[in-house]
């Protein structure tokens, strides 16, 4: 495992990016990301398979019939489940949140963000491209520990025109322009060998919609690459989204929450054993 010294960890969430279509798009730089980590291709989001409820999962660590986040309205939790970013920041790393679907605004508790930008534009590629922007911004204002970066408008396409259409596709891999300029900016500020990067994504869909339990739903791609982690390894084993929040902690050297549900994804490190 890396240390924990001045190292950074990058959560992209790149919205309603199915497996299949990540293989299908043009997207060579998350392409070296598999080739030079761990990756499974069958991960598993939660139900009901929409944005707000497998973000939620995703960042606080449970399915979603514990954290009874169940539509795209956020209501106060009933069990004080804190999140990845809560417990980062708690633990003295400075975080940092960009994105452009203000809905998300409740994955990290009041207080607990050291830097933030949303920029309500998930309705096209401009709205990813200046979420990059100001990830890129705020490196020079802050040496950010933890990072999570989120791409809306894959989605938002998809509803549009299709899962698996042409510029569904062609979204994707905008998403993939945009998380190289992140990662790149990220590598020159702490340096070679000292970033994690997780892409990932919340659900996918079918047609030109999404919720349901089909696999074309709730499969999504897991994509882990940094330091200590295999090399062109593809998880054999079960991952689920609410593994991600439990699996970055221990990269991060974080403790665990006792109401996490995840486990962390070992067979994606070196070692076989993260912590």
């Amino acid at each position: 495992m890396p240390s924990t010294s001045r190292h950074t960890v990058l959560l992209c969430s790149i919205d309603g990016m199915r497996p299949d279509a990540l293989k299908m798009a043009d997207t060579p730089f998350i392409d070296s990301l598999v080739a030079g980590g761990a990756a499974t291709w069958t991960a598993r989001t939660v139900m009901p398979s929409c944005t707000l409820p497998c973000h939620t999962s995703m960042l606080r660590g449970v399915d979603s019939t514990f954290h009874g986040i169940t539509d795209n309205t956020f209501h106060q939790l009933v069990r004080p489940i804190p999140s990845l970013i809560d417990v980062a920041h708690d633990q003295g790393k400075k975080t940092g949140f960009f994105y452009n679907w203000e809905q998300l605004r409740d994955l990290a508790a009041p207080g607990k963000l050291s830097i933030s930008s949303m920029y309500g534009d998930a309705f096209s590629a401009l709205g990813d491209t200046r979420v990059a922007d100001a990830a890129i911004a705020a490196l020079d204002l802050l040496e950010l520990d933890f990072i999570f970066v989120y791409f809306g408008w894959t989605d938002e396409c998809a509803h549009i025109h299709g899962w698996m259409s042409e510029p569904y596709l062609e979204a994707i891999g905008h998403a993939d322009v945009c998380l190289k300029r992140v990662v790149d900016a990220v590598t020159n500020h702490v340096g070679d060998g000292n970033l994690t990067a997780l892409v990932t994504s919340d659900h996918g869909g079918h047609d030109r919609t999404h919720g349901t339990d089909r696999d074309e739903d709730m499969l999504v791609p897991w994509i882990l690459n940094g330091p200590g982690v295999k090399r062109g390894w593809e998880i054999k084993g079960p991952v689920r989204i609410f593994d991600t929040c439990v699996t970055l902690a221990a990269v991060m050297g974080l403790p665990s929450s006792s109401y996490w549900e995840g486990s962390i994804i070992s067979e994606a490190f070196i070692d076989d054993a993260a912590g």
